[in-house]
């Protein structure tokens, strides 16, 4: 433990790891599953819009509020996470994704800057999120086994990058025609290596990640119009291939109760976040998606049983407590 200073910083250091410690979740959880619901209801929302039944009034009239928390919340959720982490490099990242976010909410006129600083503080806090994964103690005798743990995540957030950023570039007006597919195919692959990088190997997990799928070809089967549009409005990918949608929505929603299931409770949140945020071609989605990467990463923990390979139980954090 720190000890106190004469400045009081250590005794504040000290006052906040306690109060993390009483969460019965860690704050990045928290933080991703409050910006998860406005989320996911603008999601719903955009279903029901594009199902073949009438829209109940009061969610005809819900619509521009989740609408406009959507594009707070999950800014307001990452400026959250720049003053808990303890990196400088980290803070000032994701506090330019919240500040930015927040303006470009509220004011048309500062998208550009503000797709520009969710581009750059995401790429900037992934790797950094990534160091803590790896072993510094195994480094000098075995950098295979030191890098190991770090390296699906790594996948997954360069996967998610360059999504993020194919979409937000296209929506720039650059190459629009080559940049929205392929930034639309990288964010559904991105959801459909969720499954492979948390290593689902169970029948019940792997089997729901097969239902899932299935249930989204039958569904887009049976009513193609109507899945084109829910697909197009809902998830912004009308031009992602069939069969990579069915495994991109079938994988997210297998990893997040897989997740839930043992536990994980952070990868959960994380994977839902993906999920409901969709192609990140318009900056609420961008900032979710991004927010969605952060939680994932930060949250990764001791993958597929939920316990540290000593036996122990994982702390919120995914660290095998004492």
């Amino acid at each position: 433990m720190s000890q106190p200073t004469a400045d009081g910083t250590g005794l504040a250091d000290d006052e906040r790891g306690y109060r993390a410690a009483a969460l019965p979740v860690s704050l990045a959880t928290l933080l991703g599953a409050v910006a998860l619901v406005p989320t996911a209801g603008v999601l719903g929302l955009r279903l029901l819009r594009n199902a073949p039944t009438t829209l109940p009034p009061v969610a005809r009239t819900a619509t521009p509020a989740a609408t406009a928390a959507a594009g707070v919340v999950p800014a307001l959720a990452m400026l959250g996470l720049a003053i808990a982490t303890d990196r400088r490099g980290e803070r000032i990242a994701l506090a330019a994704v919240g500040v930015f976010a927040v303006l470009g909410a509220v004011d048309p006129a500062a998208w550009l800057p503000a797709a520009a600083a969710v581009l750059v503080g995401t790429t900037v806090a992934l790797p950094l999120e990534l160091g803590r994964l790896v072993d510094p103690l195994r480094a000098d005798t075995d950098l295979r086994d030191a890098l190991g743990p770090a390296l699906g995540p790594a996948a997954l957030a360069a996967l998610g990058v360059l999504a993020l950023t194919w979409s937000l570039v296209a929506s720039a007006g650059i190459e629009t025609t080559t940049f929205r597919p392929a930034g639309a195919a990288l964010a559904f692959a991105t959801l459909a290596a969720l499954p492979l990088v948390r290593v689902l190997d169970g029948a019940v997990e792997l089997g729901l990640w097969a239902l899932a799928a299935f249930a989204v070809a039958v569904a887009a089967a049976s009513a193609p119009f109507v899945a084109g549009a829910v697909v197009l409005v809902a998830f912004g990918a009308g031009s992602v291939p069939f069969v990579l949608l069915a495994l991109g929505i079938g994988g997210a929603v297998a990893t997040a109760v897989a997740d839930a299931r043992r536990g994980a409770l952070g990868p959960a949140v994380g994977a839902a976040l993906l999920l409901a945020a969709g192609v990140p071609a318009t900056l609420p989605r961008a900032v979710a998606f991004a927010l969605g990467l952060v939680v994932l990463v930060r949250e990764w923990g001791p993958i597929a049983a939920g316990v540290a390979p000593d036996g122990t139980a994982p702390s919120p954090r995914g660290v095998a407590d004492a």
